[in-house]
């Protein structure tokens, strides 16, 4: 009996840790979404298109053909997948504003 007893208070601890930690994450998700969506209103269309780069470790847009961020991100690279790093670090071509917003939400995510 104290046996199972145990079995299902750690069962009800895991499923308690699982439900917060997955509310973490969603929050983390919605605060990056609303970030974005805040900060990218400020962003103009630009006919040449975008550049995302790395710089001071975080994701950060620039107009193409100017030297001076448009937008720093609060995405760290370090947070990235390696191929997606590896690409932010060369530096990724965005044509539109819109492409720009979903390469992101994704990378943020």
């Amino acid at each position: 009996m104290r046996h199972r007893t145990l079995k299902l208070i750690s069962l009800a601890v895991i499923f308690a840790v699982a439900i917060v930690m997955g509310s973490v994450a969603l929050a983390q998700i919605y605060a990056t979404d609303d970030y974005l969506v805040e900060h990218m209103a400020d962003i103009a269309d630009h006919p040449e298109g975008y550049w995302v780069r790395s710089r001071d470790g975080y994701l950060t847009v620039y107009y193409k053909g100017r030297r001076y961020p448009v937008f720093n991100s609060r995405i760290p690279l370090a947070s990235l997948r390696g191929s997606d790093r590896a690409d932010v670090e060369r530096g990724i071509s965005i044509a539109t504003r819109q492409e720009l917003i979903e390469l992101l939400e994704d990378l943020g995510s």
